[in-house]
């Protein structure tokens, strides 16, 4: 389920820590940028070049590699907001590939050549966390060159008391000479930072601001539609006593399972039934911790982001699967199955899509085709990969409805009516007839007006002949009078399998203001009863560790919450206490 930004917890979202432990990478880079004459030719090497670019971004995305280094486009991917309108960039970032360790003093070269408009390198403490609707930017230095003009762009991540700047805390221009290869270098002696481009240092930041940490990730993009580059070089060496080494995370993915994981235990009492947790892909890749505890535990994962439009599908006609095939491969190299989230959603939706017409016979044709073209093609990439499909996310009307109509109006419903949910779920059979086909919602889990409209709405679509296999219920418990009371949902469970149905908790985050038992015993309690029908076939929650539980308030200061099963650090909480004690029992 999707929220405004008042709301206290995220839903399909990942948080991120309240400290600045995870992204203090860098001190403050903006403040101080100023021009100098720092000759290249005065630093002392201690290594040969590491070569970084030699494997490990076959997942970038946005890039292509050839025979001259990396191809890179420009996707133009940027958050949406809930209302609808364009938010942050959301630039790309090498998150499932090649990253550079160092310590001490050392130097990163990148050559670029056969600029085509624009061309924009960035250096990450961390890949940035992507939440529903902002993106959580971490320390970072971005270099853009277009036509004559070198723009140096900083961010510095984290300030006080958690508040955080989604816009550059500094951007310098400087007029450069562009050439057929251009040379990029970054830095880092004496504490000191400096930033040159061909031959001659145009920037250099204070003693002691600088990466201060040990990783440096790297993004590469470019401004505008139309816009393309090469990356033909990157390579770091080591000065004085420092130390370099590329570290590729497709290396780093695979982990170590005991069988006292949750899945473990649960297959143990239940054959075939899963237990899983929605996953991003920058967690999973940079938190060692994060993915032992995702991988060791669940033997299910949901695409908490990736397979969203806004990120697969950014541009007419350009689909970019980088991010969700490094996700699902993680996935594979752990035999943990993958469910889809999700296809057609009134939300998450680029603008290009929020602008199409629907005010003619013809236009409605248009968006109707635009739809099914997405989820043939979104499905048909992954047809023997992915088990499982959110094909239609949250049809239903918000609370707050003010019209007749139960069901929400987008731009799927303004073109089709109800049809579109029979058109996507008719397509989505298509692309791949073994998959499993979901309806996902909120607000499932107690009676009244909400669970009587869902129930008669996939009562009639199973008597029509759709191919929809289940109902995803959210299960959301955001404060006490959300509290799900397991009779109930059972009673929902068992009305399906009624209608040839099967059931899944799809999206599970509790609250945690009445104390950690409290939260423990909501979790478990629906856990019991899922586990315990036939047609129940799943139980996934919507975050592994307190660690990456954000969300943003009012005026944009970052919150952090306790909804999930592990803490900040990673220990197991009452709730993974009390879920393992009863599947042992």
């Amino acid at each position: 389920m999707e929220k405004s930004l008042a709301t206290k917890t995220t839903a399909g979202s990942l948080g991120f820590k309240r400290t600045a432990g995870l992204i203090a990478v860098l001190t403050s880079l903006g403040a101080w940028l100023f021009i100098t004459h720092f000759p290249f030719s005065s630093i002392a090497s201690s290594s040969s070049d590491v070569d970084l670019l030699g494997s490990g971004w076959n997942y970038m995305p946005g890039a292509s590699i050839n025979t001259n280094g990396l191809y890179i486009t420009h996707l133009g991917r940027t958050i949406v907001q809930q209302d609808g309108t364009q938010g942050q960039l959301n630039p790309p970032v090498n998150s499932y590939g090649t990253h550079l360790q160092m310590t001490g003093d050392f130097t990163v070269v990148a050559d670029i050549k056969d600029i085509k408009g624009s061309a924009t390198l960035q250096f990450y403490s961390s890949p940035p966390i992507v939440q529903d609707e902002f993106r959580v930017e971490p320390k970072s230095l971005r270099i853009n060159l277009n036509n004559q003009t070198a723009t140096v762009s900083t961010w510095d991540g984290y300030s006080n008391q958690n508040l955080y700047k989604q816009v550059p805390s500094s951007v310098k221009r400087y007029a450069f000479t562009p050439r057929a290869e251009n040379t990029i270098v970054l830095t880092r002696k004496d504490g000191r930072l400096t930033v040159g481009v061909n031959e001659a240092s145009i920037i250099t930041l204070p003693r002691n601001t600088n990466f201060s940490g040990d990783a440096i990730w790297f993004g590469l993009d470019a401004e505008n539609p139309g816009d393309n580059w090469t990356l033909s070089k990157l390579t770091a060496k080591s000065l004085n006593s420092g130390s370099v080494k590329a570290v590729n995370m497709q290396d780093n993915s695979v982990i170590t399972k005991d069988n006292q994981g949750l899945q473990s235990l649960v297959t143990a009492k239940h054959s075939g039934f899963l237990v899983g947790a929605a996953t991003a892909l920058p967690p999973a890749t940079m938190d060692s911790r994060y993915r032992q505890t995702a991988f060791n535990n669940f033997g299910s994962i949901t695409t908490e982001n990736v397979l969203k439009w806004q990120f697969v599908n950014p541009q007419p006609n350009i689909y970019d699967f980088h991010e969700a095939d490094a996700l699902v491969e993680m996935a594979a190299k752990n035999n943990i199955l993958v469910h889809g989230h999700t296809l057609v959603f009134g939300e998450a939706n680029p603008a290009w899509v929020q602008n199409l017409p629907t005010g003619t016979d013809a236009d409605k044709r248009h968006v109707k085709n635009v739809m099914v073209d997405h989820i043939q093609q979104i499905i048909g990439h992954y047809k023997g990969r992915i088990a499982s499909w959110d094909v239609v996310n949250e049809p239903l009307a918000g609370y707050d409805n003010e019209t007749s109509d139960r069901l929400r109006h987008h731009k799927w419903h303004e073109a089709m009516g109800e049809g579109y949910i029979v058109t996507a779920f008719t397509a989505a059979r298509h692309a791949d007839p073994n998959a499993k086909l979901y309806i996902n919602d909120f607000g499932l889990e107690e009676d009244g007006e909400r669970w009587e409209t869902l129930l008669a709405l996939v009562t009639k679509l199973k008597s029509q002949g759709v191919p929809i296999d289940g109902v995803g219920f959210q299960a959301h418990v955001y404060e006490s009078e959300d509290r799900i009371d397991s009779s109930v949902l059972r009673q929902h469970i068992r009305q399906l399998a009624n209608i040839g149905l099967t059931a899944r908790v799809s999206e599970m985050d509790v609250y945690d203001d009445d104390g950690e038992s409290v939260q423990a015993k909501q979790y478990a309690d629906i856990l019991d009863v899922c586990i315990s029908e036939p047609n129940c076939v799943s139980w996934t929650t919507w975050g592994v560790s307190d660690k990456y539980d954000l969300w943003q308030d009012d005026d944009n200061v970052l919150q952090h919450g306790r909804t999930f099963s592990w803490d900040e650090r990673f220990d197991p909480k009452e709730v993974v206490l009390q879920m393992k004690s009863r599947l042992k029992n």
